[in-house]
C-alpha cells in the first residue's frame, strides 16, 4: 500500500493536486474534510460535545450545526482546541481504516501539520501558493474575503513548521497545466524511489 497525503495552505490547491495525484496513481481521493463532516452526524460526538457547548450547537432537527461549530472554533483558540481533540482522533482513525486495504490512496488531510504526521502516510505533498492567489481562490470558491482567511489562518501553525512535516512542495501560482506538471514530476520522483 503507498498512502500521499496531501496538505498545505488554505486556498492554495490542495484539491486540485489531489486528484491529479490520484489519477496518476490509479486511485481515488479520501478527503479528512468530509470524513470530519460526517463525524459530526455520529451519536457518540454529539453527546461528547453537548455537555461541552450545550443545546445551541443543534440545529432545529437536533443534529449538530456544522456551521454552528465554526463559528465557534474560528472565534475562540480554546474552543479550537477542544473541537480539535475531540474530532481529530476520530478522522485520523477512520483514515487509517480506509486506507488499510488499498493498494494506493492520496488523503487529503488540510490539518495534517497540526495532527503530526501518522506512520501510515507514506509521503506528503504540501501545496501553497502566495496568500493574494490564494485569497482570489477563497473568495471566487467560498466567498471570503481577506480578512475571513486571516482569521483561520491563525489558527493554524506558522507555515515553516507545517511544511516541515512534507517530502516535497508544489507551489501553485501559475495555470493548471504548470500545477499539473508539479504534480507529474513528484509522481515520478516517487515512483523511481520504490
Amino acid at each position: 500500500m503507498a498512502v500521499t497525503a496531501v496538505t498545505g495552505d488554505i486556498g492554495a490547491g490542495k484539491s486540485t493536486v489531489s486528484w491529479i495525484l490520484a489519477r496518476l496513481m490509479h486511485c481515488d481521493v479520501i478527503d479528512a474534510d468530509v470524513v470530519a463532516k460526517s463525524m459530526w452526524l455520529r451519536d457518540d460526538v454529539k453527546d461528547a460535545v453537548l455537555p461541552h457547548w450545550g443545546r445551541g450547537i443543534l440545529d432545529a432537527s437536533g443534529k449538530i450545526s456544522v456551521p454552528e461549530v465554526s463559528r465557534r472554533i474560528f472565534a475562540d483558540k480554546n474552543e479550537h482546541d477542544y473541537c480539535n481533540s475531540v474530532i481529530h482522533p476520530l478522522v485520523m482513525r477512520e483514515l487509517r481504516e480506509r486506507t488499510r486495504l488499498l493498494d494506493a490512496a492520496v488523503v487529503e488531510i488540510p490539518l495534517l501539520p497540526e495532527v503530526g504526521r501518522p506512520s501510515w502516510v507514506d509521503r506528503v505533498v504540501y501545496v501553497t501558493a502566495g496568500f493574494e492567489a490564494r485569497a482570489e481562490r477563497c473568495r471566487a470558491s467560498r466567498g471570503w474575503n481577506d480578512e475571513e482567511l486571516k482569521r483561520r489562518e491563525k489558527f493554524l501553525l506558522p507555515q515553516n513548521l507545517r511544511m516541515s512535516v512534507s517530502d516535497y512542495v508544489i507551489r501553485n501560482e501559475g495555470s493548471l497545466s504548470e500545477l499539473e506538471r508539479q504534480a507529474v514530476i513528484f509522481f515520478f520522483l516517487q515512483e523511481n524511489d520504490k
